[in-house]
């Protein structure tokens, strides 16, 4: 008899989500400019963007269901028309790596957007890299071990 393995209680979740080769682009040239790994930028905006008040704020029009987080319950319209992403010819995978508990948040806002967890990264990649509130907070928060040269690559490289 086969003896089973045992899986590990903090294996992580492997998402792929599909983007346009511009903003895969953008995200490994922001990760350059960060000097972090291109799946730790990705795994961090797509958490951090999960859960912030100004990225939920800006995507709960597309909610069909009610999203909790907290104590914030945004509601949501079974009839609001389902978030579509389309991805033209030219288009490229990005590999994140999310811890369970992460995973599990980006599931729950999945769910309310009615999308898959996947495409959902996906949306979250896009929407946090071009909102401006958000990354001043991010670059406040994450990178105050950037020199003023590099904020200003940020900037330009996001057109902040």
């Amino acid at each position: 008899m086969g003896s089973r393995r045992i899986t590990r209680s903090d294996k992580k979740v492997d998402v792929k989500p599909t983007i346009s080769e511009s903003l895969k682009t953008t995200l490994y040239r922001f990760a350059e400019i960060c000097d972090e790994p291109v799946k730790d930028v990705a795994e961090r905006l797509c958490n951090t963007g999960a859960v912030s008040e100004i990225i939920v704020e800006e995507i709960r029009k597309w909610f069909r269901r009610d999203y909790r987080w907290k104590n914030t319950i945004t509601l949501g319209y079974p009839e609001r028309p389902k978030l579509r992403i389309t991805v033209h010819a030219d288009k490229g995978k990005v590999t994140i790596k999310f811890k369970r508990r992460d995973y599990d948040q980006l599931s729950v806002l999945a769910f309310a957007l009615d999308i898959t967890p996947t495409t959902t990264a996906a949306v979250l990649i896009r929407v946090t890299l071009g909102n401006r509130k958000f990354m001043q907070w991010y670059l406040s928060t994450y990178l105050l071990h950037l020199d003023q040269l590099k904020i200003r690559q940020i900037y330009r490289l996001l057109k902040l």
